[in-house]
């Protein structure tokens, strides 16, 4: 979001830098700031946080963990500010330890990605008025277009994540449903993490190696596929998942678990298939009918069927929210808000 023509000025601050390698996205070269405490020390990390946040006076300020609205929230009481603190979580609360319930009530709005995020904060107390239903943007036009493999190919399915056989992603469950697909089929596997040669191992132990192109990291892995039958994801929850948008939006299908949260505001019956959570049976027959009925998907309504979440939609409605959060603080001049984002 940072990178779009958007009025507002940004300042992003990042507490403890880690390696942030989505700051490579980062293109916009005005209205915005970027600044990155590289100190490990807690205490050091707050005083870089009190001190941005004091220079910046901004009247919105964006956390994007529950600690980082406690934060926010201790500075404004300390030296009597008034901006409105905004959580914006990214993935399932449910099911991670981002945003604990505690922590919700230092906001005034939260931002959601997802209907089932918007469900889990309104499940935990949050107000459904005080929440904002975003997801995350995407630019669906000059796309080029994903080419279905000849009918007498075998399946070509893709997959592009952190490699993590048991936590979040579930590739046990992909490599498991892929050694028992019983047709010919190859798999693409674009990521790295830490699971990475327990994966490898799991693929040899299935005796599915030979099927199975480990691709490594890429910045953009949609410049190497040209061809797909479909998209894999086996999560076991989301926040909002953008490869099953980007897949979507260059016309291939994905099949998917229903995991909290993300998949069933994306998917349906003209651009993939949804399968219950843990139903490895499911996932297996949808992957078959996938390549059965190859052809079914009509590339050109796939694409539509996200551009709902288009960039230019989104940045309507993020400056419009963004607006009415500030509209509580005294002279704001809503053409320039300034926003911290933590």
């Amino acid at each position: 979001m940072v990178n779009e023509d958007l009025k507002n000025e940004y300042q992003v601050l990042i507490p403890k830098s880690g390696k942030p390698e989505w700051l490579q996205w980062i293109t916009r070269t005005t209205g915005y700031q970027l600044k990155i405490c590289h100190a490990q020390d807690t205490q050091a990390q707050k005083e870089f946080i009190e001190k941005n946040v004091l220079a910046a006076e901004p009247d919105i300020v964006l956390g994007l963990e529950g600690r980082a609205c406690v934060t926010a929230y201790q500075i404004r009481k300390k030296y009597d500010l008034h901006y409105k603190i905004v959580s914006w979580g990214h993935t399932s609360i449910a099911e991670s330890n981002i945003f604990a319930r505690q922590e919700l009530a230092f906001s005034e709005y939260h931002l959601a990605i997802s209907t089932g995020i918007k469900k889990q904060l309104i499940k935990l107390g949050v107000p459904a008025q005080k929440i904002f239903l975003i997801y995350n943007p995407i630019r669906t036009v000059n796309k080029k277009t994903i080419s279905t493999p000849k009918a007498n190919a075998p399946f070509h399915a893709i997959f592009i994540g952190r490699i993590l056989l048991d936590d979040q992603k579930n590739v046990r469950m992909l490599l498991e449903s892929m050694a028992q697909l019983n047709i010919p089929w190859k798999l693409d596997i674009f990521g790295k993490g830490a699971d990475l040669p327990k994966a490898k191992t799991l693929a040899n132990d299935l005796h599915i190696s030979q099927n199975i192109n480990w691709q490594g990291w890429m910045p953009n892995p949609w410049e190497a596929i040209n061809e797909a039958d479909c998209l894999l994801l086996c999560s076991k929850y989301e926040g909002f998942p953008m490869v099953v948008i980007e897949a979507a939006s260059y016309g291939l299908p994905i099949v998917s678990t229903n995991c909290p949260t993300g998949p069933a505001d994306i998917i349906n019956s003209h651009n993939g298939i949804l399968t219950p959570m843990n139903d490895q049976k499911a996932f297996i027959a949808a992957c078959r009918q996938i390549y059965r009925l190859r052809g079914k998907y009509n590339h050109t309504d796939i694409k539509k069927t996200v551009l709902k979440f288009d960039i230019s939609r989104y940045i309507k409605h993020i400056e419009n929210i963004y607006n009415l959060i500030a509209a509580d603080n005294k002279n704001t001049d809503k053409s320039a808000i300034k926003l911290s984002s933590l």
